[in-house]
């Protein structure tokens, strides 16, 4: 019996395991300045130095909003930033017009 139970606690822990690091699998481009940013219709896009253009989100998206003020307070501020897609077989280096971003972080170097 406690053989079956030690087994099970093991089947567990690797099941959670396994599901946190799928849940939390990104893709996370490198920091770069923020050259442009362009709304148009209800898409933001943005261009960083060095990198294609990129779709930071839809408006009514959660989170899109608050990623282009952070993207834009970056820009005025002549501050890099890095941003992450939840596709862990993401592109940085081509243009994106379809997936959003995730995550958006500043830098303070």
């Amino acid at each position: 019996m406690g053989n079956v139970l030690k087994k099970l606690t093991i089947l567990m822990v690797a099941s959670v395991l396994i599901f946190s690091s799928s849940a939390l699998a990104r893709k996370t481009c490198p920091e770069a300045l923020v050259q442009n940013i362009q709304i148009e219709s209800d898409h933001v896009l943005y261009k960083q130095v060095g990198y294609p253009w990129r779709r930071l989100g839809i408006l009514d998206e959660p989170g899109t909003r608050e990623r282009l003020s952070a993207l834009l307070a970056a820009q005025m501020a002549n501050k890099k930033v890095t941003i992450a897609y939840k596709n862990n077989e993401y592109s940085c280096i081509e243009e994106n017009y379809t997936e959003s971003a995730h995550l958006l972080r500043t830098q303070n170097d």
